[in-house]
């Protein structure tokens, strides 16, 4: 396997910590010190955790892709749907939280996990493309 390959790995991986670094701007200029001290999961713990799904997806899916382009878009259905049950899990004691800023901390939950999921779709969409 070649290193080029896993363009798409290291293009996420530059994205995500773009989006992470502009996201952890808006909090620090926007939102007070008691929201980021009663969050469930930090910024970092997100992206992180996102991030490893998404490596993980797009690692199995170039695998996938150079063995056979006929099962990739099953491979990401599977795997995708994988992510959001753990996300659901995950997300169980953000549900759950009863403090002042728990609607705030769902919605930063789920711009995270679409922002990784755009990601995903969109270099999927890509390594699909690149076959025909």
């Amino acid at each position: 396997m070649k290193i080029v390959s896993f363009k798409p790995v290291f293009f996420s991986l530059v994205v995500s910590l773009i989006l992470f670094f502009i996201h952890k701007l808006v909090f620090k200029l926007v939102c007070p010190n008691v929201f980021l001290n009663e969050m469930v999961y930090s910024l970092e713990e997100l992206y992180g955790l996102f991030f490893l799904f998404t490596a993980v997806i797009l690692f199995v899916l170039i695998v996938i892709n150079q063995k056979g382009v006929d099962n990739v878009g099953f491979a990401y259905l599977f795997l995708t749907g994988g992510k959001m049950l753990i996300a659901y899990v995950l997300m169980q004691p953000i549900l759950n939280a009863k403090h002042a800023f728990a609607f705030s901390e769902k919605i930063n939950f789920f711009v995270i996990f679409i922002l990784f999921l755009i990601i995903e779709t969109v270099l999927t969409i890509r390594m699909l493309n690149n076959k025909q």
